[in-house]
């Protein structure tokens, strides 16, 4: 019976034991530029394809818009609360999404488009007068990075048996 009880015991506390809050969750980084410019544009829909080209679900929850990796206040909710997106140091001022470790990623797409609004009241157009091409881009098996234990790491470690981390390269042309 004591021999019993002692791994009994060690399961019991281990069930109990503190997990990372990011624990079977890792993020997909995008950066998408123009041609000729490294810096990232900002105001673009960017949707994450499942293999079928359409926006990925997850048990009926839909997980396939990025955001930009940079603080900022969201509306207001119903709720009463603002909604803070994640923030990655490592990600930098990209697009980020984060999604279930359990994602295939070499078989999605991220698609980019350009919505923003090209009329002259509009001042985020100011810095990009022009608008870009759509663009459908494939993902790779190593385009998804866990989070727990490195979600808060300004530079994120290199992993054995996997090219070090990179966001995912989009350069957009003018339409």
């Amino acid at each position: 019976m004591r021999s019993l009880l002692l791994p009994l015991t060690f399961l019991c506390s281990n069930a109990f034991a503190q997990h990372c809050g990011y624990d079977f969750a890792s993020v997909v980084v995008v950066r998408p530029h123009a041609v000729g410019d490294s810096v990232v544009i900002d105001g673009l829909r960017i949707t994450l394809l499942d293999s079928n080209n359409l926006p990925v679900v997850h048990y009926d929850n839909a997980r396939y818009l990025f955001h930009r990796n940079v603080e900022q206040q969201l509306p207001h909710h119903e709720g009463g609360y603002f909604d803070v997106p994640d923030l990655f140091p490592f990600a930098q001022d990209n697009y980020i999404l984060v999604v279930p470790n359990s994602f295939k990623t070499a078989k999605m797409k991220v698609l980019v488009q350009d919505e923003r609004d090209a009329g002259p009241l509009n001042k985020r157009r100011d810095k990009w007068p022009v608008r870009f091409k759509q663009a459908l881009v494939p993902l790779k098996e190593f385009d998804l990075y866990t989070l727990c234990g490195r979600y808060d790491d300004v530079v994120y470690p290199p992993m054995e048996g996997r090219p070090n981390f990179a966001p995912v390269d989009i350069i957009l042309h003018p339409r």
